[in-house]
């Protein structure tokens, strides 16, 4: 197997590879204390110190906290993967769907899109879609399919109604397995309803009313970009992957900046309106929400969480953990360069952002 095949496996946290020089970072950045936004630099120089390398940005509302780049990310302006941000921005473009009266969450695929090759597939409901309860077949199943060399495209078409119309793997419903396929069908089902290419829909409904001027989408014509922001993976330089091949699971790109006004969109209501957004944030019985995951955090305030609305993206050696507090407006973002830094557990005041998260919480 090789080591490529190895990692994709390991893909958006199905199994974690964390180095030892990172593994004591939580605890360092837990350390610091927080009552000023002072302590906001302690905790990412306590992570930095950990071994840390990449970006941070830490934002209150319209007010910029903290924004830097650590080793080896460079520029804090450069380009980078969103990976499975992209699927949070797939979410909220259903949820569109939903508003405008088109889509129901609780129906089957099979009422929008009758001739979907695997009929078992046609029973899944767009909610059981869009939280990874469909029992899809999963690309992961098929480990080179990702590779720059496979030479997959970028159409999604394709993708949804050929390898992601594969045997199910399980009852929908029953069985939780996070798989890029059930973003894939739900991206070529927007296209279907809508008659327009996911890349179109999402620099219209979501990079446009954002502002978001440096975000784009990988096509077959630019499966990668050389200028963008690369990471490493088991200390080696991550391998080549057709990042175009995720589509609406984890295609898109930007800078810091855009992905900080998407969140600054997302809590302001210029995408869905409040009452969409409460559904789509409203988490299952394990946290897990409608492309996005829900918890309170308890570290700044024991008696009183904050409630936290959590995205993670992972491809090769990008990592990214984008963290929204929709109510009080605290957004917290952390680019990791090495795909091995495990970005979990904040949920359990715990992991590399705790620290962080705590201190933005808690600054005045």
């Amino acid at each position: 197997m090789s080591r490529f095949q190895q990692y994709c496996r390991l893909y958006l946290g199905t199994a974690t590879l964390v180095l030892s020089s990172l593994s004591a970072v939580s605890n360092v950045a837990l350390a610091a204390e927080a009552k000023t936004k002072d302590d906001i630099e302690t905790a990412a120089v306590a992570l930095q110190q950990g071994g840390f390398q990449g970006a941070i940005v830490a934002a209150r509302g319209d007010k910029l906290l903290y924004k830097a780049s650590i080793g080896n990310f460079g520029d804090v302006n450069r380009t980078f993967r969103f990976a499975s941000i992209t699927k949070e921005m797939t979410a909220i473009m259903l949820m569109q769907e939903v508003e405008a009266g088109h889509l129901q969450l609780d129906q089957p695929l099979g009422t929008y899109w009758p001739d979907y090759p695997n009929p078992a597939v046609r029973t899944v409901t767009i909610r059981q879609l869009m939280t990874h309860y469909s029992g899809l077949f999963n690309d992961n199943a098929v480990p080179t399919f990702h590779m720059l060399n496979a030479n997959n495209g970028d159409n999604m078409q394709k993708f949804a109604t050929g390898m992601c119309a594969g045997p199910i793997n399980s009852q929908p419903g029953t069985t939780f397995d996070y798989n890029n396929c059930d973003y894939m069908v739900l991206g070529a089902l927007l296209e279907k309803m809508t008659k327009q290419p996911y890349a179109q829909l999402l620099q219209q409904r979501i990079f446009a009313p954002a502002g978001m001027s440096s975000s784009g989408f990988y096509t077959a014509a630019m499966p990668d970009n050389p200028e963008h922001v690369h990471g490493s993976l088991g200390g080696q330089a991550e391998p080549e992957v057709n990042f175009a091949s995720y589509g609406a699971a984890g295609s898109s790109f930007g800078t810091l900046k855009d992905l900080l006004a998407f969140d600054r969109a997302f809590i302001k209501g210029k995408y869905i309106s409040a009452k969409s957004r409460a559904e789509m944030i409203k988490p299952n019985a394990v946290g897990g929400a409608l492309g996005v995951w829900v918890y309170p955090f308890n570290g700044a305030d024991e008696k009183n969480p904050t409630l936290i609305v959590e995205r993670q993206g992972w491809i090769a050696g990008i990592r990214i953990l984008n963290l929204v507090d929709v109510q009080s407006g605290n957004i917290l973002i952390i680019v990791s360069t090495n795909g091995d830094l495990d970005l979990t557990q904040t949920w359990a005041n715990k992991g590399p952002a705790a620290g962080l998260l705590k201190a933005l919480l808690l600054s005045k």
